[in-house]
């Protein structure tokens, strides 16, 4: 025994750091109070952290075609229409650190799914993987 890993197990002993910190960072998260400050920064300090990140490198070249550029130009304009929306919503309730009915954000809409502990753990962690996922693609 020479107590090298295997091959596959050095990519997982590469990722432990991340998926430390994403268990905290959730577990932080769902123990917050929705739509109190700490919340806010707990969505904020990622998002921040991970553009960043994402600005810096450099991806691939990919050969731009026809369908490309209608599939981006679709999922654009989904994704601008949605970020419309969620400021919108946001900016026209009126109190900031609690929920509207008349003005939902997608916080909202989430809420009574994700009242208890475990599963609003469990979407933060959705979260912070779908984030990683778009992000590192």
């Amino acid at each position: 025994m020479t107590g090298e890993l295997p091959g596959s197990a050095r990519p997982f002993r590469r990722c432990m750091p991340l998926l430390a910190v994403s268990a905290v960072l959730a577990a932080g998260g769902a123990a917050t109070r929705p739509f109190s400050w700490s919340a806010t920064a707990l969505v904020l300090v990622p998002v921040a952290v991970v553009s960043a990140l994402a600005w810096r490198a450099r991806p691939a070249q990919t050969l731009r075609t026809d369908r490309l550029r209608r599939g981006a130009v679709v999922w654009s304009a989904l994704l601008v229409a949605a970020l419309v929306w969620e400021v919108y919503a946001f900016a026209r309730q009126p109190d900031w650190t609690r929920p509207s009915e008349q003005h939902p954000t997608l916080s909202t809409l989430l809420g009574p799914a994700l009242e208890q502990w475990p599963l609003r753990f469990a979407g933060w962690l959705v979260w912070l993987a779908v984030g990683w996922w778009l992000v590192s693609r």
